[in-house]
């Protein structure tokens, strides 16, 4: 679905133009953002941000989480590695299921020692990771639970919202996202320490901070916009489980398009439609099938980032104060783990057969065009 920018967002913006503050305020649109956000996910709290990225760097910084101390992540998105050197923390990498191209909770009990201090868990396309066993293992080991829920809006595991299973969940409202204000987040808590912190102790209100961390507060404007987006959030994300819908139904039958498993216990939201190229195992040649999908106009996308992220220069070599070695070599560093020998085999094998295309403000109708050229060059490889 097209996005829609229209009265009531120009109301909203009409409204803090007039108020002459167009910074965070007590009781203005970023408040009203932060309690409708909170609402929308039964969370208790919501701490906006001017973007995902430093949320989840901010999220790191107040994990406990220092120099050297591992970060659990998963490697199909750079994010969650990204935010933990932000904070000069050391990434390790987890491998995730081949069927949900999620991360797989056996790996993370694996990878726990006495150095891992916080695990961010990618909520990915729409669909929410196991998240109840994650929360399990991490409250066994004292660990810091971050969800990135950059994808998920709008999706369930066992019947709550992404983002409120971890300590702190994060939303992101960047363009191509399900709320678009162009930059922004939202951050959701049960803990009321961790929004006093955010909002009181931790937060630069023209005085040094009790804790280091950084300015990464929303704007009036950016909550004006978001505000009134939230409110037609269900009809963009009506139009986009339709649309995956038709998409799943497109590949049924077919036996080398492998679909991605759905737990019962999950309800996904309609962000990247997604399936495995399993064609191989038939004796079908993928490059004959983009050949022909291109054709028919099928509109798809090929191996996502093409390799795991601890294959990236930046976390073999990290930047971290200009320095190559730090923290990934760090001398305070004493833990075992090194990224450049990590392996990720379900990872990497997922990124190698994976097909994939957005839904994001892409019409219904779009869509339909998309599934029959799919049917057609499903036909036309198998014919041949």
């Amino acid at each position: 679905m097209a996005r829609v920018f229209g009265a009531s967002d120009l109301r909203n913006l009409r409204e803090v133009l007039k108020s002459k503050w167009l910074g965070w305020r007590q009781g203005g649109m970023v408040t009203r953002l932060d309690e409708a956000f909170a609402r929308f996910t039964g969370a208790k709290f919501g701490i906006s941000r001017n973007s995902a990225m430093t949320g989840l760097a901010q999220a790191v910084a107040i994990s406990g989480a220092g120099c050297g101390d591992e970060v659990i992540c998963d490697p199909l998105v750079h994010f969650g590695g990204i935010a933990a050197l932000s904070f000069n923390c050391v990434p390790k990498f987890v491998d995730v299921r081949y069927d949900t191209y999620l991360m797989d909770p056996a790996a993370v009990e694996k990878a726990i020692t006495r150095h891992t201090k916080a695990l961010i868990v990618t909520n990915l396309w729409g669909l929410c990771a196991e998240l109840d066993r994650l929360r399990s293992l991490c409250r066994r080991h004292g660990i810091f639970m971050i969800e990135d829920c950059a994808h998920v809006i709008g999706a369930y595991w066992k019947g709550r919202h992404a983002g409120t299973w971890g300590d702190i969940g994060v939303f992101s409202f960047q363009q191509g996202k399900h709320i678009c204000t162009g930059d922004g987040c939202v951050m959701v808590t049960d803990r009321a320490d961790l929004h006093h912190g955010l909002y009181n102790e931790w937060a630069f209100k023209g005085e040094s901070p009790s804790f280091l961390t950084l300015n990464f507060r929303m704007n009036e404007l950016t909550a004006a916009v978001a505000l009134a987006q939230l409110e037609r959030f269900p009809k963009y994300l009506a139009e986009y489980n339709a649309s995956l819908a038709r998409l799943n139904e497109a590949i049924e039958g077919c036996k080398w398009l492998r679909p991605r498993t759905i737990s019962k216990q999950a309800v996904q939201a309609g962000y990247i439609w997604a399936c495995l190229w399993e064609g191989d195992r038939h004796g079908l040649s993928l490059d004959r099938f983009k050949e022909i999908a291109k054709e028919e106009g099928a509109g798809l996308g090929y191996h996502f980032t093409e390799r795991p992220a601890h294959r990236f220069p930046i976390f073999r070599t990290s930047t971290a104060y200009h320095k190559p070695d730090c923290p990934i070599r760090c001398p305070f560093y004493k833990g075992a783990y090194r990224v450049e020998k990590t392996t990720t085999p379900n990872a990497a094998e997922v990124l190698n057969r994976v097909i994939t295309t957005g839904l994001i403000e892409k019409r219904p109708s779009v869509v339909k065009r998309q599934c029959s050229a799919l049917r057609r060059a499903i036909q036309r490889l198998e014919a041949e």
